[in-house]
């Protein structure tokens, strides 16, 4: 600052080659720069120097104010150069702003590839009305559903209702579902096996990914609240609807499923009756799909990868949580992170936050008895914590704790009451 100050007073050289290099910084806007009271303004702003500019950085930032505000507030009444990515570096290095900091903006609409034929792919999901629980299957190319109602909604409930729908419609190449317990138990994972299709879920508390079933679920379940307010029927209602054209295809789900109008109380010629075939479907639905990205995309922004044991911050409800990234998941946009008591995620890139502060190592909490054998044991802590999770939002500072208590017999039981036994030499 001192030769700053010996500059103004003595003059700027003609030639910017002149100048000393501690100082070439202010030479584009020298005319604007004064010395008065002992201290150097641009314009009217003060400009800091650099042994007190950490000192004004804890000032701009000491009310947690946004990166914009921060900047906003100090380019007022202050200078100094790179000012701008000094207060980006600060804010970003903020925990305090980090937890408490909003949800991240939606990234790109990440279109599922149309299917080539009629119940190749199904979305499934689970809805409850009027205090009954329903099972939802939607085909992915026609958007035809499928509504049955569920007498119990354990995973064998939810598998008979499929195997009925399945038998009628055929066994679909994809499953795509949430991470719902009916759907993440081994019970249903040995059904996907044995029936021949492949099961694909969401990332979880990202219901987005499974949005077909979703926007479904929410379109039937307006349906029946109509039709019961209207005291119609609601059969009919789910007749009418799969036989409404689609916008921007032409076609009802009827149509592009089984080849044909559905015969209602409508009057329908015999001619509008006789099936006709779908070899124009799949291009009107990638011409709607593309026009949908289009408008979706004009809100969103797509966010930097993630790398394998990079340090990042985690969503959990209204906060984010210290984590580490342990390996990108095999869907698009999904990672496995490890949170700092040892427990693991899988979580969307929605969910995940980059920064630079120092966040908290990674440890792992779980402790057992030396006797017992340790890959055994992790394996049982890993499947009742991601079981616990895929139930609920778990109490997630108790799982740890349970799964000691209950590993000192010759079995446990889970969360959902579900009995494990030990292997015979782990028994006392």
């Amino acid at each position: 600052m001192q030769l700053l100050k010996d500059r103004i007073m003595k003059g700027w050289p003609g030639e910017r080659s002149a100048v000393h290099k501690d100082v070439l910084a202010y030479w584009t806007f020298r005319d604007e720069i004064t010395f008065t009271s002992g201290l150097v303004f641009k314009g009217a702003k003060i400009i800091v120097p650099k042994q007190l500019r950490q000192e004004m950085l804890e000032k701009i930032h000491e009310s947690h104010l946004g990166m914009i505000k921060c900047k906003e507030r100090a380019r007022d009444i202050l200078y100094w150069p790179n000012m701008s990515t000094h207060i980006e570096k600060m804010v970003s290095q903020c925990a305090a702003c980090n937890e408490n900091r909003n949800s991240n903006p939606k990234e790109p609409l990440l279109s599922h590839p149309i299917p080539t034929r009629p119940w190749e792919k199904v979305g499934t999901d689970l809805f409850n009305h009027n205090g009954s629980e329903f099972l939802l299957c939607v085909d992915y190319f026609s958007k035809f559903p499928n509504i049955l109602k569920l007498t119990e909604t354990t995973s064998r409930g939810v598998i008979v209702a499929m195997k009925s729908i399945f038998a009628r419609h055929g066994i679909p190449d994809v499953v795509v579902s949430d991470n719902g317990p009916q759907y993440a138990s081994a019970e249903f994972k040995e059904f996907a096996k044995r029936w021949e299709f492949k099961h694909i879920t969401s990332s979880p508390t990202h219901a987005q990914s499974n949005g077909q079933a979703e926007r479904m679920v929410r379109t039937i379940k307006n349906l029946l609240k109509k039709s019961e307010n209207g005291k119609g029927d609601p059969y009919i209602s789910l007749l009418e609807y799969r036989n409404t054209p689609m916008e921007g295809v032409g076609l009802s789900p009827a149509q592009m499923l089984i080849g044909w109008r559905f015969k209602s109380k409508l009057p329908t010629s015999t001619l509008l009756l006789t099936p006709g075939g779908v070899d124009t479907i799949q291009q009107r639905l990638k011409k709607r799909q593309e026009k949908q990205k289009i408008y979706f995309d004009r809100r969103t922004r797509t966010m930097p990868d993630l790398y394998d044991g990079e340090k990042i911050r985690m969503q959990r409800g209204e906060t984010w949580q210290p984590a580490v990234v342990l390996h990108k998941h095999q869907q698009p946009r999904s990672f496995v992170v490890r949170t700092s008591d040892g427990r693991e995620y899988r979580r969307n890139r929605k969910h995940l936050l980059k920064t630079e502060e120092t966040v908290v190592p990674i440890t792992n909490i779980l402790d057992f008895n030396s006797e017992m054998d340790t890959q055994t044991i992790n394996g049982q802590a890993e499947n009742l914590a991601r079981e616990q999770t895929s139930v609920a939002e778990p109490d997630n500072d108790q799982i740890t704790e349970n799964l000691r208590g209950r590993l000192t017999g010759t079995s446990y039981r889970t969360r959902v009451d579900r009995e494990v036994q030990l292997p015979a030499r782990f028994r006392e």
